[in-house]
């Protein structure tokens, strides 16, 4: 049962990704997957908690893939992480996230959660963690770097149809690797 609402939740996020959740409708989805209304409904009490989970699901499949990253080095560990984080926001149709927003209030709640988590969690102990090893200089106030440069990457992308002309690799250099050279000591930048 668990295996075939993991499975729903899968499926119907890929949908999402590519048409937003508002232009997907639960007839869409059973026929797209060949299955009933009844069968989603079993699962799911409305399109608000399957838009929740998939949403929920996005953010712990991303975090269990960083949680995977080996490296110990602070500076390597936050690009890789980007890495991945451009690699999926490039996957992401921007009709997602703007449906989540204007239509789906408690779903959005979640991602943008998920986001500060990524922001608090993360990337910001990991800058921190670099400065005190000295690799960033002390005078760098790490929370408003973060804010200016890292704050909405995701958005910032989207907004310049960024992924219509250039790579990720393009991306990852410009909006975070040519970033941290501007804080990171010039005797650390092999590690880029």
């Amino acid at each position: 049962m668990e295996a075939k609402k993991h499975e729903l939740i899968q499926r119907t996020l890929d949908y999402f990704l590519k048409y937003g959740s508002k232009n997907v409708t639960m007839d869409d989805i059973a026929s797209e997957f060949g299955v009933s209304k009844k069968t989603i409904y079993a699962f799911f009490k409305n399109k608000e908690e399957l838009v929740h989970d998939c949403t929920q699901f996005l953010w712990e499949e991303f975090l269990a893939e960083i949680a995977e990253i080996e490296v110990k080095d602070p500076i390597t560990r936050v690009i890789i992480i980007y890495q991945k984080a451009i690699e999926q926001i490039s996957s992401i149709k921007p009709v997602f996230i703007f449906t989540l927003k204007k239509y789906h209030k408690e779903a959005f709640g979640d991602y943008d959660f998920h986001k500060n988590y990524f922001r608090d969690q993360i990337v910001l102990p990991l800058l921190k963690q670099a400065q005190q090893e000295g690799k960033i200089d002390k005078e760098v106030l790490i929370d408003l770097f973060y804010e200016v440069n890292f704050e909405d990457i995701g958005e910032r992308l989207w907004q310049l149809h960024f992924f219509e002309q250039y790579s990720n690799e393009t991306a990852l250099e410009y909006f975070v690797i040519q970033k941290l050279k501007g804080i990171v000591k010039q005797e650390y930048w092999f590690l880029f």
